[in-house]
Parts: structure tokens; C-alpha cells; sequence
């Protein structure tokens, strides 16, 4: 009976399972939420879990969302939820860039759903706290009955190189440790199925379960990064932009921190997924030539549904179509939300500084989107290539199991057993003038918008 490796990523919408087997065959599964609870969760994990054969895996990975908390194990606050946005100003003006790169090995990020905040608001509004975890460590512990997490799952808390949270940080904001799961590494066995789970999953009775960590690091493994390229687009709910370097960048207005190997460098944005949902939604999903919809005069859209995270920081901001003309179509607006989209990952890119040379892998459910890929290669004038498993986050936590029982030696060896790239899309230098000349109008909507989204929030 051969070996197999199975991963399990807990998404903002849905689960995703990936078995992995030693031949490179791959099967996957999915289960969306009935609703957005721990129950929720489970249930639709145990329902993805059931429609595999299990009874040859090995090892178990985990990966999750993160920013989404649960208190008590009951009670949810979202990743998108607005709580914390009061605290996080005051933590980053009280403590200096030399007490956060000493405690948590990074400047904090001006995100609200990082840890500190986050656990700021609850002690603020909940009347008696025994335990904050994050998605991950519930589905450790029904598979399990441990209580663990790891550094990378609690970034922004937890200092990577000395495997703890910091014990100032948390005494000087009167937060309790006692409310937090114990912490280790990725790849740690943190602990066995039960026959409970067995039962309820099909997994054999005992297999270990490795600790796993959040899902954009996951996702980063599945993708190959930086062993086939150190530069990435992950898309999503929200969408990653960034790169992997061998430095940190600690004066940087976005994420700097240490990667598994080296140094990520990145942002994130907030509604890049929720703009191309309500782009097929409302629209239709357009595929044409580039060069017809640049020619016919689209208009720009500024793709900010949920407010946005890097560069502009905002979570009051909101979508806008500007330039609207009498011969308008809806395959116009449609080809103008995939356009914002991928304004919002090159306005990214500006903020990061110079790029290395390279392709830019590109994973997450809109990789499969033609169109969506040359615009973004047109306005970076580099390749865009995707991989041949779109579910990267579940792929990463399967390879990360296999590195947690020395399946693989490395996470080289272990990219290049299980990734493999797919499809290139290229570049069309004529248009890129055109499409940069589009980009720097988009990029002063923001700033001119600014006041009156203000004021759209107090009304």
C-alpha cells in the first residue's frame, strides 16, 4: 500500500482537501460552509474528508485563514470584521520599530486583523475569556485533542526565531497569555487522530498531524516559492503580491518578516476576490482581446468593495466606476473590474521596490482567468505563469506534513516531487503604454476619493 500525503486548507468560504500521492497523482476535494461558525467548519470539513479514500494516508497538514478569531469557541470575528480598528493605531503609535522588530522579528503592518489588536478589542468587549484560537487549531484539536498553533499562524505576536509569544507585548497591553494555544514549528507532529475522528472522517486511527501554518504561507509552498520563482501572486478573497528576498526590509510601508526560508516582502489586498465576484455576479464573465476592450475606451474601476488593505489602508473605502460613457456595455464594466484587479496588485508592486528579474508564479481560483493573466503581464511586462494545482494552500500543507515526518528532506525536494508550472501568460508590449497611462489615472482616484468615502461612512 503506498504512502500518501493529504492537506487541509480552511478557506474564508470554503474547505479544501488535497491527497497526495508518491506517483504525483493528486485528488481533491471541497465542502462550502453552511454557515460561518466552528460547527460550520468542521461539518464542512468532515463532508470533504468522507468523499476520499483515506486509508493510505501518512501524514496530515493543516492550513487556515487567518485574522478570523474565535473566543470561547464559540463566538467569531471575521478576518474582514472592522474590529480593532481603534486599537491598532495606539499599539503602533506606543510601541517604537525597535520594540516590535525585537519582540514579533517585524514591523507591525497597519492591519487591523493582526493578532495585537485584535486580542486589544476582545479584552475590550467580552466579558470573561478563556480561550482565542484561530481556524487551524480547532480543526487540531477535534482531529487530535491537542490545543497547538505555530509562529506563522500568530505572525505579528510570535517571534519566529525564538518560537514564543512576546511576554512584554502581551504584559504591557494587559492581555493574557493563559487565553492562547501553545506554539512550536510548522512541521511539528502535534498530535494523532483519534479513533473519534477516525470514525467520523475515515482516517486511520493515529495518523500524525502535522502543526501546519497559515494559509498564505501554505499557499506560498504550493506554489513552488521561491524554489521555481521568488516572486508571486496569490489571488483569493483577498490577493497577495510580494517576494521573497534573502534581506529584510524593515522600513517598508508594507509586510516585511521572515519567511520559512529567507525574508517575505509583501501586500495584501482586500477585495480583489469579492471585485471579481461581483464582476460575474452583475456582468458576466467577458473573455475577448485586450487590445478591442482597450480601443473601445472601458471604464476604470477602483475595486475596493471591502475597503482595502495594502497600500492605501482603508477599510472605509469603496468600489467606484469611473469614466462611464453613453456606448458603455457590461462587457466594458466587466472587462473593468478584471482591469482594477490587477491595478490593485501593480499598485502593490510600486510600493514594494525594485523587483527581481523573473517570471511571477501565480496561483488561487483566478489563475484560470486568460484575460485576467495578460492584463497583469502586460502591465508588469514579465510572464505570469500559473501551476498545475490550483488548491496551493492545501498542496503546501500536504508537503508540509511530508517534510514533518521526513517524507522529504527539504522543501526543494518537496517542490520538486509535487509542483509542477502550467500555463504562461505573456506579455503584449504595444498595449502596456496604454494600460499604464490607465494605471496612473486609477492610482489619483483613491487619493481625490478619500474625503468623500469618509463622509459616505458617517452618513
Amino acid at each position: 500500500m503506498s504512502k500518501a500525503l493529504l492537506g487541509i486548507d480552511l478557506g474564508t468560504s470554503s474547505i479544501k482537501v488535497l491527497l497526495y500521492h508518491p506517483s504525483g497523482q493528486r485528488e481533491t476535494a471541497k465542502a462550502v460552509y453552511e454557515e460561518i461558525s466552528p460547527d460550520g467548519w468542521l461539518n464542512a470539513m468532515k463532508r470533504a474528508l468522507r468523499t476520499l479514500d483515506l486509508r493510505e494516508v501518512v501524514a496530515i497538514g493543516l492550513s487556515s485563514q487567518t485574522g478570523t478569531y474565535i473566543v470561547n469557541q464559540k463566538k467569531v470575528i471575521s478576518w474582514s470584521d472592522p474590529a480593532g480598528k481603534e486599537e491598532l493605531p495606539r499599539i503602533r503609535d506606543r510601541f517604537s520599530n525597535e520594540t516590535f522588530l525585537r519582540e514579533i522579528g517585524m514591523p507591525h503592518p497597519a492591519i487591523t486583523s493582526y493578532p495585537l489588536p485584535r486580542l486589544c478589542y476582545i479584552k475590550a468587549h467580552f466579558r470573561k475569556i478563556e480561550t482565542v484560537c484561530q481556524p487551524k487549531e480547532l480543526m487540531l484539536s477535534y482531529l487530535t485533542g491537542v490545543y497547538q498553533s505555530d509562529i506563522w499562524t500568530w505572525r505579528g505576536l510570535a517571534h519566529p526565531q525564538k518560537s514564543a509569544y512576546s511576554a512584554p507585548l502581551l504584559h504591557e497591553l494587559g492581555l493574557d497569555p493563559a487565553w492562547l494555544p501553545p506554539i512550536g514549528s510548522a512541521t511539528d507532529v502535534a498530535g494523532y487522530v483519534t479513533e473519534r475522528a477516525a470514525a467520523e472522517t475515515g482516517l486511520p486511527i493515529g495518523t500524525p498531524v502535522i502543526s501546519g501554518l497559515n494559509d498564505f504561507f501554505a499557499g506560498l509552498v504550493g506554489m513552488g516559492v521561491p524554489t521555481l520563482s521568488p516572486l508571486f501572486d496569490i489571488t483569493g478573497t483577498s490577493e497577495h503580491f510580494g517576494m521573497i528576498e534573502k534581506t529584510f526590509t524593515p522600513e517598508t510601508g508594507m509586510v516585511s518578516g521572515s519567511f520559512l526560508e529567507g525574508f517575505v516582502h509583501y501586500g495584501g489586498t482586500a477585495s480583489s476576490g469579492t471585485s471579481l465576484s461581483f464582476g460575474i455576479r452583475e456582468l458576466g464573465i467577458e473573455q475577448g482581446d485586450l487590445a478591442d476592450y482597450l480601443a473601445a475606451d472601458p471604464p476604470i474601476f477602483l475595486p475596493y468593495l471591502n475597503g482595502e488593505r495594502a497600500p492605501v489602508f482603508d477599510p472605509f473605502a469603496r468600489g467606484v466606476f469611473f469614466g462611464i460613457g453613453k456606448d458603455c456595455t457590461k462587457a466594458l464594466m466587466s472587462y473593468a473590474v478584471l482591469e482594477g484587479v490587477a491595478f490593485s496588485i501593480y499598485h502593490i508592486a510600486k510600493h514594494l521596490g525594485e523587483l527581481p528579474t523573473g517570471d511571477i508564479l501565480l496561483g488561487g481560483g483566478a489563475a484560470k482567468d486568460p484575460l485576467l493573466g495578460t492584463i497583469k503581464a502586460t502591465l508588469f511586462d514579465r510572464n505570469f505563469v500559473t501551476l498545475a494545482e490550483s488548491d496551493t494552500s492545501a498542496l503546501g500543507a500536504a508537503m508540509i506534513a511530508g517534510c514533518g515526518i521526513q517524507y522529504f528532506e527539504s522543501l526543494a525536494e518537496a517542490t520538486a516531487a509535487c509542483v509542477q508550472k502550467k500555463t504562461v501568460h505573456a506579455p503584449l508590449p504595444a498595449l502596456q503604454e496604454k494600460l499604464l497611462a490607465r494605471f496612473a489615472i486609477y492610482e489619483q482616484l483613491y487619493t481625490a476619493l478619500k474625503p468623500q468615502f469618509e463622509k459616505l461612512k458617517e452618513i
